[in-house]
């Protein structure tokens, strides 16, 4: 494959990822779910700490649990207004959710390891690294994924560490959602590059002022 085909390819699959938020209750292949941490393992880490965990959870009565945790703590758990049919996020037969263990913070050099601050940068780029990569391979594999941050708030984490049984060094960093799309998802909107993309001494002018940021954020949450 030419570089040019590979980057095609990689291009129609980050095109193809979206979040979705209706899922059907049909079990996703324990196969799938391995891929898609293989693949995830294989993301860069800060100093090469690879300080994540993958707990995937499939077991009804514990995903109950954990649904009942993100509707007390997080945001309300609904799906965007015009879905009307299919399954919801609840539905979603397996949650995968991405821990970083502090405790590989012993790999750091001594002047980062000492730093939280430091740590906490290293660790969470390192996450959404490997987070990405889960989404990624999903999409490969033609499952949905979604993701649930919310998750990893303080209240959430506690209560969700409990239920698992997850020791205190760990943290999380996020959650998805994993199953097949009850329904495809709506178009997705983006800048357009020649926006984004900026050259050596740009300046003010070269960015978007504070309106045209108002203008793009009321959109999105239209």
């Amino acid at each position: 494959m030419s570089g040019m085909d590979a980057y095609s390819g990689l291009l129609e699959l980050v095109k193809k990822r979206r979040t979705h938020r209706r899922f059907l209750p049909d079990p996703v292949p324990d196969e799938a779910i391995t891929k898609i941490v293989d693949v995830a393992r294989w993301a860069p880490s800060g100093f090469h700490t690879q300080s994540w965990e993958f707990v995937v959870v499939r077991k009804k009565d514990v995903k109950d649990k954990i649904v009942a945790v993100l509707e007390k703590y997080g945001p309300p758990i609904k799906n965007p207004a015009g879905e009307t049919s299919g399954g919801s996020f609840r539905d979603a037969p397996v949650f995968i959710i991405l821990f970083c263990d502090w405790r590989a913070r012993a790999g750091l050099p001594a002047g980062a390891r000492e730093r939280d601050d430091l740590v906490a940068n290293i660790f969470c780029s390192s996450m959404a690294g490997a987070f990405l990569y889960m989404h990624l391979a999903a999409a490969s594999l033609g499952l949905a994924s979604q993701w649930y941050s919310a998750a990893g708030g303080p209240d959430s984490e506690r209560e969700i560490k409990k239920i698992l049984g997850v020791p205190g060094p760990l943290k999380i960093y996020d959650m998805m959602a994993l199953g097949y799309a009850a329904q495809p998802p709506a178009p997705k909107e983006v800048r357009s590059l020649e926006e984004m993309i900026h050259y050596d001494d740009c300046g003010l002018k070269d960015f978007r002022n504070d309106g045209e940021v108002a203008v793009y954020a009321e959109k999105t949450h239209a």
